[in-house]
């Protein structure tokens, strides 16, 4: 047995100051007072359950439906483990992308693990703030298609995103529950009405609340209101600032209940990448995204300025709702990781308690993060692992 010792260990029963020891990948004991076996000593620093990413595109310049090698697939889930990410969805949109997720999903590897695969679409319909209707990949609903995506996905498959109010989109979410695959409300212009009768048909999931879906108005409260007031379905929400403002955050936590929240990153490959502007996609003529830029303050735009996912890890997220809207952290870390696990049961994940898999992330005080281990395993070390943006994408930076 190794050990691993904190003076605030966020357990499921409490902050805990003592070791927590590891055995076969799970959490094997919690031991306080003294002990007399050797041990790794992390001071003061925090140690956390392991995030749960269940929207993520790729890191450090690293896309996962652009990998078309495992070592790719596997440097990308690194970046994501020096985020402090134990387990991923990584999120794609074909079926095509499916297999060689679903190999290295069954691979032991030095990075976050993946814990089933996210389809976000290709079944939308709404074109989002500063949209182009023509700048958009959606295709009509096909059941046939929908089959193959759960055929490809090898059982991986966890969480399909659709629009419920495209046409057939009542019968592919239907279909996707009947073999036990989530359904989440994607790129909608579902109102409240619409989203209402997806939700009766099993959509259980709401895709990035609040973004690319119809809104709050005080005459339809649209696909948001539903899914706030809908107890069946637990949301996803992008806590960096900048997808949904932070007063937004605070008023969508007091409407729904926490237990029902999951915090997701929606990064890309952006995360990790220098601030400046890259070579964005030729593959449509009428694509506002040939160009993107990231700036600063952590967006990642178009040319339009339309946001183009995020470049701020669910570490971001945390510190933004403890340090700027003064929530607890042992509340806060529930829907970053105990819901997440909930939800998609995922068994002995997402907490810190005796059985669990030690799916574990030490953080500073300014939360960067220190070490992760993923099942016992410590898979990145702050100061001995070298974590490097891709640099077939560092080719994609323009000159100022």
């Amino acid at each position: 047995m190794k050990f691993i010792k904190s003076t605030r260990i966020y357990t499921e029963n409490g902050i805990v100051d003592g070791f927590v020891g590891i055995k076969d990948g799970k959490v094997a004991s919690i031991v306080t007072g003294g002990l007399d076996e050797p041990y790794e000593d992390y001071g003061d620093q925090r140690i956390i359950p392991g995030i749960i990413d269940t929207h993520n595109h790729g890191a450090f310049g690293y896309r996962f439906a652009q990998c078309n090698t495992e070592d790719e697939v596997v440097a990308c889930l690194l970046g994501q483990a020096s985020c402090g990410v134990t387990g991923i969805f990584p999120t794609v949109n074909k079926a095509e992308h499916f297999p060689i997720l679903a190999d290295v999903a069954e691979k032991e590897i030095s990075g976050a693990k993946i814990l089933g695969i996210h389809s976000e679409g290709p079944w939308g319909s709404r074109v989002g703030e500063k949209g182009d209707p023509k700048n958009t990949y959606y295709v009509p609903v096909d059941l046939n298609y929908a089959k193959k995506m759960y055929e490809a996905g090898r059982g991986w498959l966890k969480l399909v995103a659709i629009a419920p109010e495209v046409d057939k989109a009542l019968e592919a979410i239907r279909y996707f529950k009947s073999v036990n695959v989530t359904t989440s409300a994607y790129h909608t212009n579902a109102n409240y009405a619409e989203a209402n009768i997806g939700i009766d048909n099993g959509i259980s999931v709401a895709t990035h609340l609040g973004n690319v879906m119809t809104g709050l108005h005080h005459r339809d409260v649209g696909t948001m209101g539903a899914c706030i007031l809908r107890n069946e379905v637990t949301c996803e929400l992008i806590c960096d600032g900048l997808h949904v403002s932070l007063p937004m955050v605070k008023l969508i936590l007091r409407m729904k209940d926490n237990d029902k929240i999951m915090m997701i990153s929606d990064n890309g490959s952006f995360l990790g990448a220098p601030v400046g502007h890259y070579q964005g996609t030729k593959e449509n003529a009428n694509n506002d995204r040939k160009t993107i830029y990231v700036t600063e303050e952590g967006f990642v735009v178009s040319e339009s300025g339309r946001l183009s996912g995020s470049s701020k890890p669910v570490i971001y997220g945390i510190k933004n709702l403890v340090e700027v809207l003064g929530m607890d952290l042992a509340e806060v870390i529930k829907m970053s990781s105990y819901n997440v696990a909930l939800k998609y049961d995922l068994k002995q994940r997402g907490s810190i308690a005796l059985d669990n898999y030690a799916d574990l992330v030490v953080i500073d005080d300014d939360y960067e993060v220190m070490a992760t281990f993923v099942e016992g395993r410590k898979v990145f070390d702050k100061k001995t692992t070298k974590v490097t943006v891709n640099p077939e994408f560092l080719k994609s930076v323009l000159p100022d």
